[in-house]
């Protein structure tokens, strides 16, 4: 077959393949784009990659088979993480994987020359996965700290408690969405896509990022001063207080993207308008290796990507079976018990859409109380997760947490663990503490921590068993003022001791 029929053929059928193989991800990266109001610049980014890939179609059309065993070993590697991040439902590493995947996957058929190529639109993806979140807090401590400046220069007299900023006429919180990672995200990837489009030196490009981002934060300071300041002047009567959504918009228009454009012509002259780049090679002839330019080495390297929705698709029957035949159940008591009380219940767990939801009071013959929960789900899917933002040991409506730590067991018990989580809450009603003893199930396996429930729970998906739950011992403690839940422990322990789990 004609080589340049072959790579022909080979460039069409690189859309589906990675839209296939990467599909879960590609939803999830919709829906975040969709649904949240901080990543709904993600479709301009990825309008962005394929408007820089389009740009550089005939360096990606001159691009020949030079299979490299490196790229080969790291699409491997990446692939066999997105599976295991798949089973644990991580979405921060399962979208971070995408970009790396479809470059190793390049990397893999047509060498370094793909990634000199298509390397830098590809990891723009970066700026539209959910990992700018967890600048938030850092960011809001920074715009707290620069308006207190601002204010002080205003000589508008205010009080700074952590994220709030009183002042006479009013309290300002600066939450997440105030601390202007927003405006970060979109001012960092118009400065690496300008850059990529029209620079010739990845260093002045680096620094137009650099000053993108500086410049977006000083914008959110003054935005944020603007809205505090307009409360001050108006007495909390002006709509900017509550709507400042297009306000916001326009100060990033005027400080960053105004300067931003000035400051990028200024850094290095344009390019002409030749729809490629200098500083990418052109792919070299005559360095293809034998061994790896066959067209049997991309079907080979291809056939990777369809294991990340295949593993699933042939462990969901072996799921199923096991999750619809668990069937979790109270334990019975021996003669020093009574119980359980199925209606009485001393607390609740806030989890979401649980399978399992079994509770039950035990009481012991000298009239001591213990409640057993069983919270879980047989198979743990997307929104569905035994450990989860929205899964919580307690409703923070309704109680507040006083202590949490990790308590040793002593021996003799049938819980089947050394150490389990505890936790003392006080209720808001009426000032009662409650001690709550908990740790998870995952499959037939026990422990007390999180991170070794995702990690068991991932191995567990890959052999067909996605089943959790949250076990937790609750009673009360002595005292309206500094509980005493010492009586309650050795309750727990004694309890325990008596009944097989």
């Amino acid at each position: 077959m004609d080589r340049a029929v072959t790579r022909r053929y080979l460039w069409l059928a690189a859309i589906p393949l990675l839209t296939v193989g990467l599909w879960a991800e590609w939803r999830s990266f919709f829906h975040l784009w969709y649904d949240s109001i901080v990543y709904n610049h993600g479709f301009l980014v990825l309008g962005g990659v394929f408007f820089l890939l389009y740009r550089r179609r005939q360096s990606l059309r001159a691009l020949t088979i030079n299979g490299s065993p490196l790229g080969l070993f790291l699409l491997t590697g990446s692939i066999a993480v997105l599976i295991l991040s798949q089973a644990a439902d991580i979405r921060l590493f399962r979208l971070l994987l995408v970009p790396l995947i479809i470059l190793f996957w390049g990397w893999s058929i047509w060498g370094k020359a793909f990634v000199n190529t298509a390397g830098g639109p590809t990891l723009l993806l970066v700026f539209a996965v959910p990992l700018w979140d967890d600048f938030s807090p850092l960011l809001q401590h920074i715009t707290v700290f620069f308006n207190n400046i601002l204010l002080q220069a205003a000589d508008i007299p205010a009080t700074i408690h952590e994220f709030f900023i009183i002042l006479d006429v009013g309290t300002f919180l600066v939450e997440d969405g105030c601390s202007g990672v927003r405006y970060l995200m979109v001012a960092l990837f118009l400065a690496a896509f300008y850059g990529m489009l029209y620079y010739r030196s990845n260093t002045r490009i680096a620094l137009l990022i650099v000053i993108a981002g500086l410049l977006s934060m000083v914008a959110n300071w003054i935005r944020v001063f603007g809205i505090i300041a307009a409360g001050h002047y108006t007495n909390m009567e002006t709509s900017l207080v509550e709507d400042h959504e297009l306000f916001g918009w326009v100060i990033f228009v005027v400080i960053t993207l105004v300067p931003l454009f000035f400051i990028s012509g200024k850094l290095e002259q344009p390019l002409s308008d030749s729809g490629e780049k200098p500083s990418h090679r052109k792919p070299e002839a005559g360095m293809a290796r034998k061994k790896y330019s066959s067209i049997k080495w991309p079907v080979m390297v291809s056939l990777l990507l369809l294991l990340p929705p295949l593993v699933p698709a042939a462990l969901d029957a072996r799921t199923e079976s096991r999750a619809s035949s668990w069937a979790p159940k109270l334990p019975m008591p021996n003669s020093d018990w009574s119980g359980p009380l199925r209606h009485a219940s001393i607390w609740q767990p806030d989890y979401v859409k649980p399978d399992i939801n079994l509770g039950g009071v035990y009481v012991s013959d000298d009239l001591e109380q213990v409640q057993l929960q069983i919270t879980g789900y047989r198979r743990q899917a997307q929104n569905r997760e035994l450990i989860a933002y929205g899964n919580q040991l307690f409703d923070h409506k309704e109680w507040k947490l006083v202590s949490k730590n990790s308590r040793t067991l002593n021996n003799n018990h049938s819980a089947g663990l050394d150490t389990v989580n505890e936790t003392v809450i006080q209720k808001n009603e009426d000032g009662s503490y409650i001690i709550l003893w908990s740790w998870y199930q995952v499959g037939d396996q026990l422990t007390r921590s999180q991170l070794e429930v995702k990690i068991k729970g991932a191995l567990n998906k890959l052999q067909g068993d996605a089943r959790g739950a949250l076990w937790a011992l609750a009673g009360r403690c002595e005292g309206s003022k500094n509980p005493d839940c010492a009586d309650q422990r050795a309750i727990f322990e004694r309890f325990l001791q008596n009944v097989q789990l």
